[in-house]
């Protein structure tokens, strides 16, 4: 089963405890993941008004802000500047209201929808009601081009959203000029549509196992150091072993030593001459004449290394030199004589 500690507010899974405690783990890096990636961010509208010479300006409380790039505008005319009409529809237009406003736009305004920018509110009515009161607001909409394009040239805004209020500041129209462009530069169809939601799909699939791949991550990290400590270890044990195989031999030639203590000069003289990992097993000394017995790597070169030596003379062999049963030594027996 499974169990759930914390540290510094961070959960750690372990095999012991409840299922229900994974899910909390679960639960708890989705929502710190979403946190990262969610934003919030406020839109905020830069205000401009009209200027006494019909010029759009910004308003006190944007003058020392930096303008300028993509930005959402608000836009304050006066009321004088709008139509305003309240008319009568059947109640069944309320469905489609802004498309029946738009068929029959120029029968309450003196031109066409597609000339002007609107807004539409309907005023509650009372049940049982077979029509409905609706209030329009709308404006020309060569005029707010010819104001939006002063602004963008002027200040180098490039405008997103655009906010229309009246004197008192309340927002009577609002036009996604961002949206707009890109319906009419046909960038927003079925097929960018389907990329969208498949992208999204995918997103939310990486979100869904990225606290699986987190944990195989962090496995794995402790793995490869697990590793790392094997490899820089293994040096420290081959010498440790050879020391301890040293000090065995040493043991070994200090015991026959002990046992032999007036013949300690020749055994001293003699053990200078086996090579590493060769041993002695026996030692005869008869006055100057001297016999061995034990096991080498390489007699021959136990030879070499003897008569290298003036002190010593007439090394001979004693019977065969076999090998050993894993072929890593070769038995030895000889005889020599040492000079005084």
């Amino acid at each position: 089963m499974a169990n759930l500690t914390s540290s510094s507010q961070t959960p750690v899974y372990t095999d012991t405890g409840k299922i229900s405690q994974a899910q909390q783990w679960w639960l708890f890096e989705l929502g710190e993941t979403l946190r990262l990636c969610t934003r919030f961010k406020k839109k905020r509208m830069l205000e401009f008004e009209l200027s006494s010479d019909g010029e759009p300006i910004p308003c006190r409380a944007v003058k020392k802000k930096k303008i300028g790039g993509r930005k959402n505008v608000s836009l304050k005319l006066d009321d004088k500047a709008f139509l305003y009409r309240k008319i009568k529809l059947p109640i069944a237009a309320h469905k489609n209201i802004d498309r029946v406003i738009r068929y029959e736009f120029n029968k309450y305004f003196p031109m066409d929808a597609g000339d002007a920018l609107f807004s539409s509110k309907v005023v509650e009515a009372k049940a049982g009601a077979v029509s409905i009161e609706v209030e329009i607001w709308a404006i020309g909409k060569t005029l707010i081009d010819m104001y939006l394009s002063m602004i963008g040239q002027r200040y180098g805004i490039e405008i997103k959203l655009l906010a229309i209020t009246n004197a008192a500041g309340q927002v009577l129209i609002t036009r996604n000029i961002e949206k707009a462009r890109r319906i009419n530069s046909g960038q927003e169809n079925k097929a960018t549509k389907k990329v969208l939601n498949f992208i999204n799909a995918m997103l939310l699939l990486a979100l869904l196992t990225y606290p699986v791949y987190k944990m195989d991550f962090y496995l794995e990290q402790q793995r490869q150091q697990i590793v790392m400590l094997e490899r820089q270890a293994q040096p420290i044990i081959e010498t440790r072993g050879k020391i301890l195989a040293m000090d065995k031999r040493l043991q070994d030639l200090l015991a026959r030593k002990k046992a032999n203590p007036d013949q300690a000069y020749l055994w001293s003289f003699m053990t200078r001459y086996v090579t590493d990992r060769a041993t002695l097993d026996r030692m005869q000394i008869r006055g100057n004449n001297v016999q061995i017995t034990g096991k080498a790597p390489s007699v021959e070169r136990l030879i070499r290394n003897l008569e290298s030596d003036r002190r010593i003379a007439d090394v001979k062999i004693i019977g065969p030199v076999k090998s050993t049963d894993d072929n890593r030594f070769e038995t030895m027996s000889l005889t020599l004589t040492v000079r005084e």
